[in-house]
């Protein structure tokens, strides 16, 4: 519900932005965009308890600390120029590998209530792991985003011209892969994101447009899960990105 009001949100504010009157002709545009995305380490930790009876449960905790190798960002936008600012719908995809370890650490226990008081490792029931095993971690956002940009005309030659602006809306993240041999099951979940950004751009045709932007791309505690192998263990991803962007945007 949630989500759906967060995306019911920013697409009523874009069409509000489209809709609202201006000054001067507004000129609808279409862009597509690419370039390499640099992602801060991601906290990858969580704890879980299932109860099996009334009395009877399991209870994990983890953490995987790894890093992300320099990854892509691909992407296109529909956008409406009011002459000094444009707005836009912008639909997005970032992909990011692991490096090929990562320290892992677990825990998982169970505990029986009798009474009020708990009596933990049931059954003799206990383990932990504490060590660098192998990773073969891949993190992805799939985002949907509401965008606003000011555009500073006549400040530079030839037509080149300097923005800033950023967004909210909507992204999926996505963790798959593998973790000390364990194949983990894909876990998607949808958070709120936004981002903030700056570039330069410059004409190359009447109705062509070539730019270069930097951008800051955030999307926090997406409940994902490590399994199987690792009993269940929930855990949350925040995805933050530095992307470094280059693309075309043709006038319609």
């Amino acid at each position: 519900m949630q989500t759906r009001k967060t995306l019911m949100i920013s697409a009523a504010a874009v069409a509000l932005t489209m809709a609202a009157p201006s000054a001067q002709a507004a000129s609808a545009y279409v862009s597509l965009f690419g370039g390499a995305s640099f992602l801060q380490k991601p906290g990858l930790s969580g704890t879980s308890k299932t109860h099996t009876t009334t009395y009877y449960f399991f209870k994990s905790s983890q953490s995987v600390d790894t890093s992300f190798k320099t990854g892509f960002v691909i992407g296109g936008n529909f956008g409406v120029d009011w002459g000094t600012f444009r707005t836009e719908l912008e639909l997005a995809m970032r992909g990011n590998k692991s490096s090929k370890t990562a320290h892992l650490k677990q825990t998982y226990q169970s505990a029986v209530h009798i009474g009020t008081a708990v009596y933990t490792n049931y059954n003799g029931f206990n383990t932990s792991t504490d060590k660098n095993v192998a990773a073969k971690l891949n993190l992805y956002s799939y985002s949907l985003m509401a965008n606003a940009w000011y555009d500073f005309h006549d400040i530079l030659p030839h037509g080149i011209t300097p923005y800033i602006g950023g967004g909210v809306g909507l992204a999926e993240i996505q963790l798959s892969g593998s973790l000390n041999g364990a194949k983990i099951n894909e876990k998607n979940d949808t958070v709120f994101a936004w981002q903030l950004g700056a570039g330069v751009s410059a004409p190359l045709t009447k109705s062509l447009t070539m730019f270069l932007d930097y951008r800051y791309f955030d999307a926090d505690s997406a409940a994902l899960k490590i399994e199987p192998g690792y009993h269940g263990g929930n855990i949350t991803a925040d995805f933050r990105d530095h992307s470094v962007l280059v693309g075309l945007r043709i006038n319609l």
